[in-house]
């Protein structure tokens, strides 16, 4: 540890994990650098109100140094950390080389495509401003098409609106674009036949919200089918090729939209952690959140796993005829000590 100045904090991430790492340490005797590719945190779970057109993407982003222009014990780098040096203690970013006394890794989570190609090339997500935007923008489309579209067949499948992932996000993106074709659609576009309109959720699994209580599952669902939201349990999407849905019983919904929330993967810094790792390339970590031989750096948050902790199950695992997970990758807060 340098002796000369004070211990040197290095976050990686400025989602919910390590803003509020960054904010624990706000009066403690260290020096934080908190880098983010991104200048400013993002409140991801109204990513799809975004993609819904419901709210603007500046009413759910904040510029970071903004958020801590009063902590005077940290410095905020916009850039992509591109190699981690436990060993020396050290990370690269931008071609440069910044030294640590104390690393913390709150990187969050990718998209989890589980091998398909095809959904990767042809469907949206909702994991940044960027993906968001292009929904939202594909949505309003789909609309102003379908508005001057003559065949019937056409409309229908620019009217059919696809969301896989029956987790948090799916039902929350399915349930607000229900209400978006009921209360603004209807209004915006009056000569249009919005009856031909079709939201359908499809989960690979026998519950939305698989890890809650089985009276708030129960109620989802019951709201979103209130809603006219298609909802299709224990079904498996297999393939999209931008203009049909196959699922794995071979049948076929035609439709031009698809949403993936079903999954999500520890971010690609991760990858190259010398550390073992659980499912979904999440790393397993210490009951103090230190990784293992290495007791000054921490893993939080979607990268990390701490099973004894915290039995949330491990999302299964997918390829193209297994079962995907319906969990999407939202951000446990977690502290950690020094």
């Amino acid at each position: 540890m340098n002796t000369k100045q004070k211990p040197h904090v290095l976050i990686i991430g400025a989602g919910f994990a390590g803003l509020e790492t960054a904010r624990g340490l706000a009066k403690a005797p260290v020096r934080i650098t908190l880098i983010d590719k991104n200048n400013h945190h993002l409140f991801q779970p109204l990513l799809y109100q975004v993609a819904i057109a419901g709210l603007l993407p500046s009413q759910i982003a904040q510029p970071v140094r903004t958020i801590f222009r009063k902590q005077k014990n940290l410095a905020f780098q916009m850039g992509e950390v591109t190699d981690i040096n436990l060993n020396e203690k050290f990370v690269k970013m931008n071609g440069s080389v910044i030294a640590y006394d104390y690393l913390v890794i709150a990187a969050g989570a990718r998209t989890n495509f589980f091998g398909f190609d095809t959904l990767e090339k042809h469907g949206l997500q909702l994991k940044d401003l960027e993906t968001a935007v292009t929904t939202r923008n594909h949505l309003l489309s789909r609309f102003e098409g379908a508005s001057h579209e003559a065949d019937p067949e056409k409309r229908k499948a620019m009217l059919t609106f696809v969301i896989v992932g029956g987790g948090p996000t799916g039902v929350e993106t399915a349930g607000a674009l229900a209400e978006l074709i009921t209360h603004v659609m209807r209004k915006d576009y009056p000569r249009l036949n919005l009856n031909e309109a079709q939201v359908i959720l499809l989960e690979a699994g026998p519950n939305l919200i698989a890890p809650y209580p089985d009276e708030l599952r129960q109620a989802t669902l019951r709201l979103l089918r209130d809603k006219k939201v298609d909802v299709r349990l224990n079904t498996k999407m297999q393939d999209f090729n931008g203009q049909r849905v196959t699922l794995g019983d071979g049948s076929v919904i035609e439709s031009q939209t698809l949403i993936w929330t079903a999954g999500a993967k520890a971010a690609e810094i991760i990858d190259a952690l010398p550390a073992e790792k659980a499912s979904m390339g999440r790393v397993r970590i210490n009951p103090t959140l230190s990784l293992p031989q290495f007791p000054e750096a921490f893993v939080i948050g979607d990268a990390s796993s701490l099973a004894h902790a915290f039995d949330r199950g491990d999302p299964a695992r997918s390829s193209r005829g297994e079962e995907y997970s319906s969990h999407d990758g939202r951000e446990t807060t977690q502290s950690v000590p020094l």
